[in-house]
């Protein structure tokens, strides 16, 4: 692809000649199911003899392990985390996603610049700010985004593992408890991925289907993007389906929502 960028590329990426990779965005918020997607797409890529490289927020050699070590002592302002991603994003744009594409890799990211401008907007950042700290990214082929919506969300998260400090905003919201934090937080989360889809040409996918349905799903949108680099194959209908993990409905799941959060809390208070 011809390289595209949303503002102004950072001086030593400012690339003339096509770069013969894809770039491939999976978004959505934690606990959509993008972890399980992108070992499936990888798969199914793979399968065709298309070489693949994946990458993530907080993966970069430069940034990640630093910005993990701040998460962890739950003082990390706003400001400080904003840059701290940017820095971590630049990195990995310049040493791992423009150096795939020129190789071309079709280069698949578990999340871009969209969670990092939405979490920065709830925070209150300036959004027109956000967007041009951000204005040196390439525009992606394809930006898949899981929507899911917060009561569809809840379950998913209680049964693995429950709420996280940093996913739930309670390092900025004063609620009373982290329940309350996490709604209000995905609540504000979803809203800003919704004004963002349309301006930034988000492809939707419903993720409150099966594990399969979902991936049927993305299949469709990504063979539209990567079938010219395979040789002589007009389409993917050869590729080796991967193996599809059996969704099994644990108790949380067939209980209702009432239940499982009043057997939730109660283990709260019994810990207390």
């Amino acid at each position: 692809m011809r390289p595209e960028y949303y503002w102004v590329p950072i001086p030593r990426l400012t690339l003339e000649d096509e770069l013969p990779g894809k770039l491939i965005v999976l978004e959505g918020t934690d606990g959509v199911g993008r972890s399980t997607q992108m070992k499936l797409l990888r798969d199914w890529l793979e399968s065709s003899g298309l070489a693949v490289y994946d990458t993530g927020l907080s993966r970069g050699a430069l940034a990640g392990r630093h910005i993990q070590e701040a998460k962890e002592g739950h003082t990390m302002g706003r400001r400080t985390q904003t840059l701290f991603y940017a820095t971590d994003f630049a990195d990995r744009l310049e040493t791992e996603i423009v150096p795939a594409l020129r190789a071309g890799y079709v280069v698949l990211t578990d999340r871009y610049i969209y969670s990092l401008m939405a979490r920065a907007v709830v925070r209150g950042t300036n959004r027109e700010w956000i967007r041009k700290l951000y204005g040196f990214a390439l525009k992606p082929n394809l930006i898949l985004y899981l929507k899911i919506s917060v009561p569809k969300l809840l379950p998913r998260v209680l049964a693995s593992g429950g709420f996280d400090y940093w996913e739930s905003g309670a390092d900025f919201l004063r609620e009373g408890d982290m329940y309350d934090a996490f709604v209000k937080y995905q609540s504000a989360l979803l809203e800003e991925f919704d004004r963002m889809a349309e301006e930034y040409g988000f492809t939707v996918v419903d993720a409150d289907q099966s594990i399969k349905d979902v991936f049927d799903n993305l299949k469709t949108h990504v063979q539209a993007v990567v079938a010219e680099m395979i040789p002589g194959r007009a389409f993917l209908d050869e590729f080796v389906e991967p193996v599809i993990p059996i969704e099994r409905e644990s108790p949380t799941e067939r209980r209702s929502m009432a239940e499982t959060l009043r057997d939730f809390f109660s283990s709260l208070l019994e810990d207390n």
